[in-house]
């Protein structure tokens, strides 16, 4: 057995309470090492001097290239819990508990792993419109404007507006409700001297360029007819140089009551954005600031009933703010959701107590890497999916906000060299797998481009791609047709040089997925007589356990057993 590989931590995101009577518990060991694992729990406060011992077999949940990860959930009674685990390989049985290995199970129960209690305040509450969202990212300035004029089609440029505004995306209403999409997130709406707005002037005015308040209102309750959520975009990182506080430093300098608002070095020297001279970075332990933004948060949700904030440069915040935020926000709209911009890694931010999701650039990364460029095989495609996956907590990791481009990044027909055919099939993993799918406004039209300016190109109504927007929509319908694709577990099934084969489940619902992405036929074992695919609508016969899938097809299957 190999010792070192085997991880658990106690009060974490490898022990967590999932609800008042219900422990989520992971283990980490090395990959193929283990051939059985079982948790091992007790009521740690039962009065008896030998504890009453339940067990429950771990599942193994997932796998990478190094580790295999075993996860399950208990059900119980008492709400103080000390366990440990019980290991067994090919040659022996090893006890796993805070006092590292042992032969035999701990008689002290301070040698067992503890969770002390179940606390109902720490308990991480999700909405189901979360976990059946896909949503859809409008770049403000150029999605649709009321009237198109011949301008509206010149190559776009860092700064040029091009006048995209709210009355353009309340007239688009129905190509978007169409598509299926029932949730939007929109780039910044705040006044602002630039096109993108993440420059602040005055988070209480919408920018002119747009509309103004009646409008977005007007917007809000449009979209929320249709079913459809609204997200704004917060940047509480740092605002333009224009914004009334630091220009009263400038007219002032230390003198300024807003001096500490900001973190100034010297008379001309301060923090800013990426070295963005015209985007100083806001002190946010400054309890002026703090207020200052909490109450714009607040002031969106009370007033024009939004669903939620996507927070940009998230992650050069600091946490206590976070949290903070994140009471401000659930005691104006309790289902409001919290998305962070986080590149990378984003554990510590998604425990419960400051985002519900971010957006899941690494899901972007292993997408492009696969299906755009070829990179990396199909294998360590699925090791990477599964070490992303089994990060975070069970809970959470159905919220992250899955996208494959956006305002940020070059548009993935673009790095598929305008094939077609390789987005289709990153798209049909996006509205497949765990997560919440978002499209980068555009991309179900074929939109393309390099990274910014060329990836906000305007939106072009006469020229949609159709058989590309059937299938976003075709794959969005069958997303929103199926419980286990919207929160059921993951486990992958087969992985070849071509052929990924995996399936979501919950409760007795049951949905296998496949692609082929090679030129050749691949075959599948299943058990069953038949299977009907939610793509063609066509039954499938099953003949003697087996499956032929052609090149480049993609299944989605409910199984008769």
């Amino acid at each position: 057995m190999f010792k070192e590989a085997v991880y658990h931590e106690s009060d974490s995101t490898y022990a967590f309470a999932v609800d008042e009577n219900t422990l989520c518990i992971k283990l980490k060991a090395k990959k193929d090492d283990l051939k059985r694992v079982i948790l091992c729990y007790a009521d740690r406060y039962e009065p008896k001097a030998e504890l009453t011992i339940f067990e429950k077999e771990m599942e193994r949940a997932f796998s990478d290239d190094l580790f295999d990860y075993y996860e399950t959930e208990i059900k119980l009674t008492f709400n103080r819990v000390c366990y440990y685990f019980k290991l067994i390989d090919d040659k022996q049985s090893l006890i796993y508990s805070q006092q590292r290995f042992l032969q035999e199970p701990p008689k002290e129960r301070n040698k067992f792993f503890f969770f002390p209690y179940i606390c109902k305040a720490d308990i991480y509450k999700t909405f189901d419109w979360w976990r059946e969202a896909v949503f859809y990212q409008i770049f403000v300035d150029r999605f649709n404007k009321e009237e198109i004029d011949e301008n509206w089609f010149d190559e776009p440029t860092n700064n040029r507006l091009f006048g995209g505004n709210l009355k353009g995306i309340i007239h688009k209403l129905d190509y978007i409700s169409n598509l299926g999409v029932n949730a939007i997130y929109l780039t910044p709406i705040f006044e602002s001297p630039s096109c993108h707005k993440y420059d602040t002037i005055d988070y209480y005015k919408i920018d002119s360029a747009f509309g103004d308040e009646k409008i977005f209102k007007e917007l809000v309750d449009e979209c929320h007819k249709r079913g459809i959520k609204v997200i704004l975009d917060a940047v509480f990182n740092h605002t333009s140089d224009k914004f009334f506080a630091f220009k009263d430093i400038l007219e002032n300098g230390k003198k300024s009551r807003y001096y500490d608002w900001y973190f100034f070095k010297d008379e001309d020297k301060y923090e800013t954005f990426a070295h963005v001279k015209c985007m100083p970075k806001l002190n946010t332990t400054n309890e002026e600031v703090v207020n200052y933004l909490l109450g714009i948060a607040k002031y969106y949700i009370e007033k024009f009933d939004i669903d939620g904030w996507r927070l940009d440069v998230a992650n050069e915040i600091d946490h206590a703010f976070w949290r903070k935020f994140r009471e401000t926000v659930k005691k104006a709209k309790e289902d409001a959701i919290i998305i962070g911009e986080v590149w990378d890694g984003a554990e510590s931010y998604l425990r419960g107590d400051q985002y519900d999701s971010t957006m899941n650039y690494p899901f972007m990364y292993a997408a492009l890497d696969y299906f755009a460029k070829g990179k990396i095989t199909l294998l360590e495609f699925d090791y990477y999916m599964n070490n992303l996956y089994a990060r975070y907590r069970k809970d959470i990791r159905y919220n992250l906000l899955n996208l494959l481009d956006s305002h940020d990044t070059s548009r993935f027909l673009f790095e598929c060299d305008e094939n077609i055919e390789k987005l289709k099939m990153a798209v049909f993993y996006m509205m497949t797998t765990i997560g919440i799918p978002m499209i980068f406004y555009g991309d179900e039209a074929g939109l393309s481009g390099a990274n910014d300016p060329d990836c906000r190109i305007t939106m072009d109504f006469e020229y949609i791609n159709e058989d590309l927007f059937d299938f976003y929509r075709k794959m969005i319908q069958i997303r929103k047709s199926s419980k286990a694709l919207m929160y059921g577990e993951y486990r992958t099934l087969k992985v070849s040089d071509s052929l990924y084969v995996y399936k979501r489940f919950i409760d007795d619902e049951e949905i296998i997925c496949i692609f082929n992405n090679g030129s050749q036929k691949e075959e599948f074992e299943i058990e069953g007589t038949n299977a009907f695919d939610l793509i063609s609508y066509e039954e499938i016969n099953i003949k003697n356990n087996s499956m032929t899938i052609k090149p480049n097809e993609k299944l989605v299957l409910k199984i008769n057993r």
